[in-house]
């Protein structure tokens, strides 16, 4: 098959899911895959400009740009719902990500997400990260 035809019987990415094991809650947890200009949102959301002496430099939160990749990329269960919300006193869906999921949990879903989103190797994932 050539190049063309597979991108023809391929899915759009955003039918693209894949199940992620939450050991401490023992459940699952519903992922989809990003597109590449998802995740350049995502950065630019999370960039913000710093005083660095005279200069003004931009600075990506990391941490902001993983509770947004959670938010954006986790289909179930839906860190909005106003529930979760309530229980965690969380403002908004990012806050509830910080506080429902402990920091490792947290890179391991970032990691996946990136991953179903066709960065396969850590090099790729750490470029994607920075």
């Amino acid at each position: 098959m050539d190049a063309l035809q597979a991108l023809l019987g391929a899915k759009p990415a955003t039918e693209i899911t894949a199940q992620v094991k939450i050991k401490r809650l023992g459940t699952e947890f519903t992922i989809k895959a990003l597109t590449g200009e998802d995740i350049d949102k995502i950065r630019d959301q999370a960039t913000y400009p710093t005083k660095n002496g005279k200069k003004t430099e931009l600075k990506v939160n990391e941490e902001e740009v993983a509770r947004l990749l959670i938010v954006k990329a986790v289909v179930s269960p839906d860190f909005a719902d106003s529930s979760l919300l309530k229980h965690f006193e969380a403002s908004d869906a990012g806050e509830c990500v910080q506080k429902a999921l402990l920091a490792g949990e947290v890179a391991a879903l970032q990691n996946e997400i990136l991953m179903l989103s066709g960065f396969d190797d850590e090099e790729e994932i750490e470029e994607a990260k920075n």
